[in-house]
């Protein structure tokens, strides 16, 4: 039997391309700094959004590590600038007339109001939560989570710090006896213009396929395993269809909140896991999952995902390493895959620039 990879994993780790748009010479731009109220120290990773007078969000950037920002408005009129920074109620400004090709530079000083959230109550394993009524502490940890990853990801793609992507894939094998991975063989890659290190699809296609896909449209069977990323875990239809709980973190997690997650219902292959913050700043430090419900040959745990979150020295929070494995099946003559034969395993990390 000879061992054929049968799996590809979406990890995202090519850039993505976006195209540079000039604004109009007539637009109006709304630019300047976000500053503690009580120091004027600048704030880093604080998002930065532009209301209509409906309160509805037309435009969003975040900080730079000094507390700098720029909006583009998309017309004048009245609007409102919030900024929302992880583990502080929000702030909003008065209501400014923003006129047509005018730039104004502002100078936000934010008063400190950390959140406080209410006592962590007792998870049970059988008690399932989808949908956390709002003001629950699960709601509020997600709308932390949802902070924290829209300004991890903006950050990414402006390539903000000094700091360059080191990625890798590894071919990983269980030894027979101690049943530990051991590695094959393995590959780095030093990468330029790297962006949001995972994608997924749109939540709308995981819905209706699952996080794993079989494609038997040429050839041998294979199957195309998906991660899960900000757009996907904050979705409805994610927060619809799975139990969250909470608790406190122990032993080396002590310090910590962790949110859980897991299916509820529905066959189709899926993830479970955990989402980590700092139980002081409400910062999101990690976020596990893994895969549940995978093909009839994969009977070892083993697929999985991880992404770790941290401060850069300047203050900008960025992803600091991640990965993803996969199973890679043996196949027989009618190339179909009969048992897992290893793992295939990819993922990066940040390291001082040049």
């Amino acid at each position: 039997m000879t061992p054929v990879g049968t799996s590809r994993l979406r990890l995202g780790l090519a850039a993505l391309l976006a195209a540079a748009c000039a604004a109009p010479l007539t637009a109006q731009v709304v630019e300047g700094r976000v500053v503690r109220a009580s120091d004027s120290a600048g704030v880093a990773s604080a998002l930065v959004r532009l209301l209509d007078p409906l309160g509805q969000r037309v435009a969003q950037t975040s900080t730079w590590s000094d507390g700098a920002f720029s909006l583009t408005v998309p017309a004048p009129g009245p609007y409102a600038i919030a900024v929302l920074r992880i583990g502080q109620r929000p702030w909003r400004s008065p209501v400014l007339d923003l006129e047509s090709g005018a730039v104004r530079r502002l100078t936000l000083a934010v008063p400190d109001e950390p959140i406080r959230l209410a006592a962590i109550p007792i998870e049970t394993r059988s008690r399932c939560r989808t949908s956390p009524a709002e003001g629950s502490v699960v709601a509020q940890l997600l709308e932390e989570a949802d902070k924290a990853l829209t300004v991890t990801r903006l950050a990414m793609e402006r390539h903000e710090g000094e700091y360059v992507v080191r990625l890798y894939q590894r071919l990983l094998y269980r030894e027979a006896q101690t049943r530990l991975l051991r590695t094959a063989d393995s590959v780095g890659i030093l990468a330029g213009g790297q962006t949001w290190p995972i994608r997924s699809l749109p939540p709308d296609s995981l819905a209706v396929h699952g996080f794993v896909r079989e494609d038997t449209d040429s050839g041998p069977v294979r199957y195309t395993y998906f991660a899960p990323d900000a757009t996907v875990l904050l979705s409805q239809w994610f927060i619809a269809s799975h139990c969250f709980g909470v608790r406190e973190g122990s032993g080396a997690d002590t310090g910590t909140i962790i949110v859980t997650f897991r299916p509820e219902g529905g066959g189709m292959a899926d993830i479970e896991g955990q989402i980590v913050f700092a139980q002081q700043t409400l910062e999101l430090r990690r976020l596990e999952w893994r895969y549940v419900r995978q093909p009839y040959w994969v009977d070892q745990e083993g697929a999985a995902g991880e992404m770790v979150l941290d401060r850069l020295p300047s203050g900008v929070y960025l992803p600091s390493r991640w990965w993803m494995r996969a199973p890679v099946s043996g196949v027989n003559r009618r190339r179909q895959p009969t048992r897992v034969w290893g793992w295939m395993e990819r993922g990066g990390h940040l390291a001082p620039g040049p």
